[in-house]
């Protein structure tokens, strides 16, 4: 920044203190040149507004000498007697507050110190962004007078929030009851860890997500050392094992023995399950596994040329299609495939045109287009089923009448040429989710869940289910000595005598493929369909799926 001296006197017949930073402009009556960066100045005459503007906005250092400038010929004079005070202008006044650093207890200044801790474990940021010369230009021009502090400063009260925070969550469970637990383990080959998130209801009836933490793990992933360290996070928060409704887990072997060890009831992710239904279902056959071989070398021909991506992206324009990116699948993601098959249907005719126009490269033949076209039709409802029990609203009661209406979809969908996927992604929802048409959790939450009740099971599971149901009732009303139920005539009273009413659809509404849609077409969800509309998702609140970022949840409570 331009440096100045300030001159020792100011020009004679200039009362203001701006002009001890300017001299007039020879020829020009309505200019002030700075005597800083030599710039002049446009003012009307007998003003310096745009000359002191001119200081603060560009000059802060001189704009700050000015300020003390005018506060020291603002105070009463004593040479001759006691003088008259002069009022300071109100603009002066609010200069001199916003050019003052606030302390570092200053409440603005705590505040800012715990946004700028929340924004680095939000966004994932290293402690050393504070550092940044556009960080720090930034909060300098957003709040002058907040005081930026060192790294450490950071990383010390961050571990001071943390504390804070598990206070609240102490709090919090303390005054719950019984938890669901979704439990992961994550290893990239260098680093391993292992979440914990307890999800729960209040004696109002509020659901609570509460991520407990995430924690390295070193030891060898074995069944028992996964059982240990569960017990050890459970100690570490006061939660005993009789407090755990179940454990949803992955399906690996280490994870439902650590179940096992527990003697707690546990269950595999239903979104797992899904992906592994589509994997292998997709990996079973020549044919699709083909098209998905050209589909990945279409992408990466486009992605490894900027000059092709330029002119897949002219070809777009000319043929009016949709300007979008290619997708290359990730082997860990079934609905990366999906994705990726799409846009390549998207733009077949793009790629057509690129063929004869730039460089011969191999696109799907017809029969294979058709094909893809099939196949993302039939994953489709693979899709809304992922996305549905992926939801941080999601319970396990969802689940049997989502496995019911997904096979009755599959039945639906013109498959020809395809068969093969078809039933194979029959077989595979039916055998992997064959458990939970048999577990207790999954019926009770399902019987109970206002949507649903009793209509997606036939007459053989609602008398297992309306079992299953009492049993339940039973063990609750011993633990409160009040009288068991003998029988099933009161549930089927409840289950029936339900009466509410939904907003009629209106008929221009576009219908697309979800899971409501799907729930209201299915033959033996009448009366689910009805409720579904305008129920809160209430029911059992079991987790469904473990999926998701757990730092996510980890920054709700900053």
């Amino acid at each position: 920044m331009a440096s100045v001296d300030k001159p020792t006197q100011q020009p004679r017949g200039r009362g203001s203190a701006v002009w001890l930073y300017f001299k007039d402009v020879e020829g020009k009556e309505n200019s002030a040149a700075c005597l800083a960066c030599k710039k002049e100045v446009l003012r009307n005459t007998g003003s310096t507004g745009s000359m002191r503007r001119h200081i603060e906005s560009c000059h802060p250092i001189q704009f700050k000498e000015l300020l003390n400038t005018e506060a020291d010929r603002a105070k009463p004079k004593c040479k001759d007697g006691p003088q008259p005070l002069k009022q300071q202008k109100l603009s002066t006044m609010f200069a001199q507050a916003n050019a003052q650093e606030w302390s570092d207890s200053h409440p603005r200044s705590v505040a800012i110190d715990r946004k700028i801790l929340r924004f680095i474990v939000l966004d994932s940021q290293p402690f050393s962004v504070v550092e940044g010369e556009g960080f720090r230009d930034l909060l300098k021009e957003a709040c002058p007078q907040y005081r930026l502090k060192s790294t450490r400063f950071y990383h010390d009260k961050l571990e001071t929030l943390y504390e804070e925070i598990k206070l609240q969550v102490q709090d919090e469970i303390d005054r719950l009851r019984d938890f669901g637990f979704t439990c992961d383990l994550w290893s990239d080959g260098q680093l391993a860890l292992m979440s914990f998130t307890i999800h729960s209801i209040t004696p109002d009836f509020e659901r609570k997500q509460l991520l407990l933490c995430v924690k390295p793990f070193t030891d060898a992933h074995t069944g028992l050392n996964i059982s240990a360290v569960f017990s050890t996070t459970l100690g570490e928060w006061g939660i005993g094992l009789e407090q755990v409704s179940l454990l949803l887990r992955d399906g690996a072997s280490n994870m439902k023995l650590a179940g096992e060890l527990l003697k707690v009831p546990s269950a595999h992710c239903a979104a797992h399950k899904l992906n592994l239904v589509v994997k292998d279902s997709i990996s079973g056959h020549r044919g699709l596994k083909t098209i998905l071989d050209k589909a990945r070398s279409i992408v990466g021909h486009f992605h490894h040329s900027v000059t092709a991506q330029a002119n897949l992206k002219t070809l777009q324009l000319q043929l009016k299609l949709p300007t979008h990116s290619l997708v290359q699948d990730v082997d860990t993601r079934w609905n990366s495939t999906l994705a990726m098959l799409r846009r390549i249907n998207e733009q077949e005719e793009a790629f057509s045109v690129y063929r004869t126009r730039h460089r011969p490269i191999e696109i799907l033949t017809d029969n294979e287009s058709d094909v893809s076209k099939k196949a993302v039709k039939l994953l489709e409802i693979f899709e809304v089923f992922t996305l549905e029990v992926s939801r941080e609203t999601a319970s396990i009661s969802c689940i049997l009448p989502m496995v019911k209406v997904s096979l009755e979809h599959l039945q639906q969908v013109d498959c020809f040429g395809i068969t093969y996927l078809r039933d194979d992604l029959v077989k595979g929802l039916t055998q992997r989710f064959s458990d939970e048409k048999k577990s207790h959790h999954h019926i009770v939450a399902t019987m109970l869940d206002p949507r649903f009740r009793l209509d997606f099971f036939d007459e053989e599971q609602r008398n297992f289910a309306k079992a299953e149901l009492v049993k339940a009732m039973n063990e609750i009303l011993r633990e409160t000595s009040l009288p068991t139920v003998d029988g099933d005539t009161a549930i089927d009273e409840d289950l029936s005598d339900v009466s509410i009413e939904t907003e009629p659809q209106t008929e221009s509404q576009p219908q697309q493929l979800s899971m409501s849609a799907l729930f209201e077409k299915s033959s033996t969800s009448s009366a689910a369909a009805a409720t579904l509309r305008d129920l809160s998702r209430a029911g059992t609140l079991l987790p469904v799926s473990n999926r998701g970022n757990a730092m996510d949840k980890a920054s709700t409570s900053i």
